[in-house]
């Protein structure tokens, strides 16, 4: 399929794919979910089917808000079981609804997704922000309907609703990022002190501790590039090597990767 369909014409989509996880190994299979959708929206958008393309945007949209709770609830533990106290799930699916400590991205699908960016107030995120995501379910659930008529019937309209959705996520995303720095100065620190058993080396951490079991994305990813390991040096003088042997291998993995 993607040596059919080029994907990186769709507006915005690239841009997208790079707040989505990179490749994380799991039961879930999210890169492949991911990927599907990918070739979805590519595949209508070829053929100028622009308001199922949008559908599949906004899949890959409500996988972003599902694995950024998931992150949230990683990183910030005790907030996030205060913030999901009442949370409910849809009707009759009470007994699958685990959310309190999600094994899966994908648990948030059982919960109303107007609600889930409730949980962003943890991060700082406003609350215009916040209403945004539950009126952009509202719109995709009514152009859902059969109503006899396409609301996004060209490509400057799904231009205009993607770039909606784009800003969205930046929009959480920067407000993300000192959540991804407090986890990443834990990861510093934990293999400085030889918490990870059976890791000597910082690249495999940064594969399998960092993109594969966390689902870091290109932009979190280089958040933790662009974070400086000078305080932690002033705090942790005997560290100094480790740190800056681990700051390399991350700036080393994403030159290799091409994201910077």
């Amino acid at each position: 399929m993607a040596d059919i369909v080029d994907y990186t014409e769709v507006p915005y989509l690239q841009e997208i794919l790079s707040f989505l996880p990179i490749k994380p190994e799991d039961e879930e299979d999210v890169i492949n979910y991911i990927q599907n959708i990918t070739n979805l929206i590519a595949v209508n958008y070829k053929y100028e089917q622009y308001q199922f393309a949008y559908f599949g945007i906004h899949l890959l949209y409500m996988t972003y808000i599902y694995c950024t709770a998931w992150k949230i609830s990683q990183i910030e533990p005790d907030r996030y079981k205060d913030a999901i106290i009442y949370a409910r799930p849809y009707s009759g699916r009470e007994k699958e609804f685990k959310i309190e400590e999600p094994e899966s991205v994908f648990a948030y699908s059982l919960m109303p997704e107007s609600d889930i960016a409730k949980i962003f107030r943890i991060i700082n995120l406003d609350n215009s922000q916040i209403t945004n995501v539950g009126e952009y379910v509202k719109t995709r659930n009514e152009m859902a309907h059969a109503s006899g008529k396409f609301e996004i019937p060209n490509e400057e309209s799904f231009d205009t609703k993607v770039h909606t959705l784009y800003i969205s996520i930046k929009n959480i995303h920067n407000k993300l990022e000192a959540c991804i720095r407090k986890w990443y100065e834990q990861v510093l620190l934990s293999f400085c002190k030889g918490e990870y058993e059976g890791y000597d080396n910082p690249k495999d951490i940064i594969s399998e501790q960092m993109i594969q079991s966390f689902k870091l994305s290109v932009n979190e990813l280089l958040v933790c590039n662009e974070m400086s390991v000078s305080s932690l040096i002033s705090a942790h003088r005997g560290y100094q090597t480790k740190l800056k042997d681990f700051k390399k291998a991350v700036t080393d993995h994403c030159q290799e990767m091409g994201y910077i």
